[in-house]
């Protein structure tokens, strides 16, 4: 029954893991609140997924393998756009609060009452502070709940079919007509589910607990080498489902030193999205990706033209604001 337990545990990182480090990449940009919308689609996916397996394995009708491998690799890419396009929102709302911030002190600006260490006249303390802490969270979230939960949905759903199925194939056979049934294949598989479930919450607590002004580019990084797995396993998929061609062009093979159904392959699997045996275009697609990808992410985004114009204007309001404060004297 190991091989029932290294799937589920393969399978529950491969769905869960993405979200766990979106989580910490959130709370490392300031929006701890915003791992709600994104638990609830996770849940989502979670719920309609099993639902759909139930049908499929107690019902009528059937999920052709290509079918499976189809709706598995279009959720793939899908989920790999809207995380890609989630981990830029947030870095580029959090990098131009930050530079407002920074112009805004460099002008001289100031809010009634800032440097007397006062409140404004008829403005409450405690809710000025809550919501400036609001407001700071909106500014570094940069995306809307609703995309925040539509991403998880497809992070976790595409794994969704296969392990649905795989999870109600073990549940029949605790009953099977005719000889009595064996619980074992669907306790292994709910071990490996739960074992990934743990693992996912260490690695978030890990990282929340040891973060540091480092954390969201490390998280973000984190996504984008996780996020290339799973757009390079989206290609393969479609190939299997003979939608796309070079099925047969395997770029390397490594299954002998990394063999996917024993531990290392388990991981690397469910961590990465590494197949020991990939095509020569899920290499060209993951390679085309992560690079360009990494590089406008750890890139000094708000250090560019505009940013020094931006400073430039700021310094140039505060001279000019000086110099008609001196001529009013």
């Amino acid at each position: 029954m190991l091989g029932t337990y290294l799937f589920g545990l393969r399978e529950g990182l491969e769905a869960g893991l993405i979200v766990f480090v979106l989580v910490a990449y959130l709370a490392g940009s300031g929006r701890r609140n915003a791992a709600g919308p994104v638990l609830a689609g996770a849940g989502a996916a979670a719920g309609v997924f099993l639902a759909l397996g139930a049908a499929l394995e107690f019902g009528t009708r059937e999920l052709t393998p290509e079918a499976r491998e189809l709706i598995a690799g279009s959720l793939s890419i899908a989920a790999a756009a809207l995380v890609t396009w989630t981990v830029f929102r947030i870095r580029r709302a959090a990098l131009r609060g930050t530079e407002d911030g920074e112009l805004g002190a460099g002008a001289g600006g100031s809010t009634p009452g800032a440097e007397t260490g006062e409140a404004a006249p008829g403005t409450d303390t405690g809710d000025a502070a809550l919501g400036a802490d609001t407001g700071a969270g909106d500014a570094a979230l940069g995306a809307g709940a609703g995309v925040l939960a539509v991403t998880a949905f497809l992070a976790v759903g595409r794994e969704g079919p296969e392990t649905a199925l795989f999870v109600w194939s073990s549940v029949r056979a605790v009953s099977p007509s005719g000889a009595g049934g064996s619980f074992e294949p669907l306790t292994w598989v709910l071990l490996g589910l739960l074992t990934a479930a743990l693992l996912g919450g260490l690695v978030h607590r890990v990282a929340v607990r040891t973060g540091s002004a480092g954390l969201p580019t490390r998280t973000g990084g984190a996504l984008l080498v996780m996020t290339a797995g799973v757009l390079a396993s989206g290609v393969r998929d479609l190939q299997d489902a003979r939608l796309l061609g070079g099925l047969a062009d395997t770029a390397f093979d490594v299954s002998s030193a990394v063999p996917p159904d024993g531990w290392s392959g388990t991981f690397l699997g469910g961590a990465f999205v590494f197949q020991p045996d990939p095509t020569a275009l899920q290499v060209t697609v993951w390679a085309l990706y992560l690079v360009p990808a990494l590089a406008l992410f750890l890139s000094p985004i708000g250090s560019g033209p505009s940013a020094r114009v931006k400073k430039q204007k700021a310094t140039d309001e505060q001279a000019e604001g000086g110099a008609s404060a001196g001529t009013t004297a």
